[in-house]
């Protein structure tokens, strides 16, 4: 029991200093597109569970143009599955666009990765709420 704890807790610790360190390098950039990041990763929780992983994906992916807030945010998404422990979620997918990856998986692990998702967003959520002065223009 106590390895498992172990862990989950070595996880936890890296979802957050994974999460610390996006937040961070968009907090020091500023200005309009670190307010657009920080209310679009406090936004995309809520469409995750309200539209399921894929279709909210498909959405930050679409709107992701240019190296703008929705393009940073789903690339840390990505980025984060693609760390070499949570590779194993996506499978024969890990190298592949994420959206592809999504749509490919079984509804069990399609739920484990939107697990992972949100639990990563939450740290995300947290610390760009912190770290980012103000609010975006157009929320």
């Amino acid at each position: 029991m106590k390895d498992n704890q172990t862990n989950i807790k070595g996880l936890e610790e890296a979802r957050a200093k994974f999460a610390y360190d996006k937040a961070k390098t968009i907090a020091d950039v500023g200005g309009k597109k670190a307010k657009e990041y920080k209310s679009y990763a406090k936004k995309l929780p809520m469409m995750i569970k309200s539209n399921g992983l894929g279709v909210s994906l498909a959405f930050a992916f679409s709107k992701g143009k240019d190296g703008n807030a929705w393009e940073l945010l789903y690339n840390d998404i990505q980025s984060w599955l693609r760390q070499e422990h949570k590779k194993i979620l996506l499978g024969n997918y890990a190298q592949t666009e994420l959206v592809h990856a999504v749509v490919q998986l079984d509804s069990t692990e399609y739920r484990a990765v939107a697990v992972e998702v949100l639990a990563f967003l939450n740290w995300l959520r947290r610390f760009a709420e912190g770290l980012i002065e103000g609010e975006a223009d157009n929320d």
